[in-house]
């Protein structure tokens, strides 16, 4: 144990001389003997779910050893949320997607002025309540189903992406006969001679019989841009329409998320930021 301990010292001293050697060219230890300290701070939101066109109250605590503030400010960021959904009537194919966008970088909405009238003795802090509008353009918007077809909103909601996707997994959902049905039946897009002329005869081991072998379509590798371009031709308001229902099966939502965060400047000109809190737009 005494030599383990006398280890230990001289590990410290040489640590401690080493320090001292490099104390000119320290950025750390400089920060430290100055004492810039960066101020405390605390946010807080009460109602997370705010409706748009509405106001989205918050708290927050702020401290600082200096006593000194420069700069009081809240500060959000704008995230976008969409939902999108196609359904093929014909196989029952259905292509959704959930996707995100960040709508606004995060950025100063508000600033407040430091007060000693702010101080409040239970908390030994500063305390600022307030509360921040939430703008009606970030109102949700949604679109379940359609009686009536409509280009416009088609076009206005859904990127060209979405649409491509569509179609491209619908192609892929249909085998042989599916296609064929879709493509010679009932589109009438080629003769059934045509369409067999895109397609290989292989023989492959029978999954049900073993040591026997059955014949199978193979879609060659040039047929695969024709066919997929005659999928694509099939306008999308055909595709999506459910005679039963009577209705277009599309499905589209957005919806708005504000991430907030308070930022406190002390006298030393030290910023630092609470955690993030966020609001869901209604």
């Amino acid at each position: 144990m005494k030599r383990s301990i006398l280890k230990y010292i001289g590990f410290s001293l040489a640590a401690v001389w080493s320090l001292s050697s490099c104390e000119i060219n320290d950025p750390i230890n400089d920060l430290v003997q100055t004492g810039e300290k960066a101020a405390n701070v605390y946010m807080e939101i009460p109602v997370a779910n705010v409706s748009a066109g509405a106001e989205a109250g918050f708290y927050t605590e702020y401290w600082s050893e200096d006593d000194q503030y420069e700069s009081l400010e809240l500060w959000y960021s704008i995230h976008a949320a969409m939902k999108y959904s196609l359904t093929a009537n014909y196989n029952g194919y259905v292509f959704a997607l959930d996707s995100a966008e960040l709508a606004r970088e995060f950025q100063k909405i508000e600033a407040y002025e430091h007060s000693a009238d702010n101080y409040r003795k239970e908390t030994f802090s500063y305390v600022i309540e307030d509360a921040f509008p939430i703008s009606y353009t970030l109102s949700s918007s949604q679109i379940n189903n359609m009686l009536e077809y409509d280009q416009k909103q088609i076009d206005r909601f859904f990127p060209a992406s979405v649409i491509e996707s569509f179609y491209v997994g619908f192609f892929e959902s249909m085998d042989y006969d599916l296609l064929k049905g879709l493509l010679v039946d009932k589109q009438q897009s080629v003769t059934a001679e045509e369409y067999e002329t895109y397609f290989d005869v292989k023989e492959v081991p029978d999954p049900d019989n073993e040591g026997s072998t059955i014949e199978v379509k193979v879609m060659k590798e040039v047929a695969v841009p024709v066919l997929t371009q005659l999928v694509k031709d099939i306008p999308l308001e055909e595709l999506i329409y459910n005679p039963h229902k009577m209705e277009y099966f599309v499905g589209y939502s957005k919806s708005y998320q504000l991430k907030s965060k308070f930022r406190v400047v002390n006298g030393l000109g030290v910023e630092n930021f609470s955690e993030e809190k966020v609001v869901t737009v209604l």
